[in-house]
């Protein structure tokens, strides 16, 4: 095939209007109107979706302060300023953050080599500005975001900012992370529950049982959400073994210090499905990681800005690296 890289904001998808970024290798639709959500992204040598879709949610409108749970219908989100709904100073930030839910302003451009997607939106219960470029050219298996949060406010502004793509998986699919610490989110929520601290992947049980958390298992009552910590470097990959491909994100470990993993196996709401999550600050409780100093923080008119690389790769062989600009080191 021809290389060629396009952007069409003229699809739409169950009244939700969806711009397709394209090129020889890669097909992504965007929700400008619902948070900016990038609602699928397909391997064209595949045909294969590699974003999850919630099967008894569709994506749809709902107000600021909405579940989260309740309207989750996949694709890939970003959580901002937090994640569980909570009183942060003079506000309750609403469950997981402002930004899901909003409608995002948008311009196409075009450039000599690439398309790009320009998308932005301003805070509602935080003074933050948050803006998004995505871009794809000709023949790339790889997209790049940049982003730039503002604070607009005049205090400091504490916050968590966290990337939620929702992916397919099958039982036996691998995730790879260079993390070397992992703990349980919640012991309430999970196959186990202690030890609460472990050298990822792998944890040994009080009983002698050992789990490795990398490898996904068939489809059972089983769930677990985990932090992986102590990252070497930044990116993180699920490889689809049966489908011989994977998806990957490349991201400065100095700005997303953890890599979460939210996987059901049908044990929540008998879905199945993986969330990468790299995310800036931990614990999931913004107001304890505000007193932790372990969230992200911007003074008053600075702004946060970096670059994220998502891929889709071939071949099931296992991740040693994934490089800024996309490449993928076996």
């Amino acid at each position: 095939m021809t290389a060629f890289v396009s952007v069409d904001d003229r699809w739409a998808y169950r009244g939700q209007r969806i711009i397709v970024l394209e090129n020889d290798c890669l097909r992504l639709e965007v929700m400008p109107d619902l948070g900016a959500k990038l609602f699928r992204f397909v391997d064209r040598a595949t045909s294969a979706d590699l974003l999850w879709h919630n099967p008894r949610v569709e994506p749809r409108a709902v107000p600021i302060g909405a579940s989260y749970d309740d309207n989750f219908s996949g694709g890939w989100d970003e959580l901002f300023p937090n994640d569980a709904p909570g009183r942060v100073g003079d506000e309750v930030y609403p469950d997981h953050g402002e930004l899901w839910c909003q409608p995002w302003e948008y311009r196409v451009e075009r450039g000599s080599e690439e398309v790009a997607l320009y998308l932005s939106r301003t805070g509602a219960s935080t003074p933050a500005l948050v803006e998004k470029w995505i871009s794809l050219g000709p023949g790339h298996r790889h997209v790049r975001f940049r982003h730039r949060i503002t604070n607009t406010g005049m205090k400091r502004l504490d916050f968590l900012w966290k990337l939620h793509p929702a992916l397919e998986f099958d039982a036996g699919d691998r995730i790879d992370i260079p993390g070397s610490s992992a703990e349980l989110v919640d012991q309430d929520f999970g196959r186990i529950r202690e030890p609460r601290r472990f050298r990822w992947p792998v944890a040994q049980t009080p009983n002698g049982a050992q789990i490795d958390f990398s490898v996904l298992p068939a489809p059972s009552d089983g769930r677990d959400f985990l932090y992986v910590r102590d990252l070497s470097a930044g990116w993180c990959a699920l490889r689809r073994l049966s489908l011989g491909i994977g998806f990957g994100l490349a991201f400065p470990k100095n700005v997303f210090t953890s890599v979460w993993l939210f996987m059901t196996y049908g044990g929540w709401r008998g879905l199945r499905t993986v969330v990468l999550e790299p995310c800036t600050a931990y614990p999931k409780d913004l107001a304890e990681a505000i007193r932790a100093g372990t969230c992200s923080r911007l003074e008053p008119g600075a702004s946060l800005e970096c670059e994220v690389c998502a891929v889709a790769f071939a071949g099931a062989e296992p991740v040693r690296d994934i490089l800024p600009d996309g490449t993928v080191v076996r």
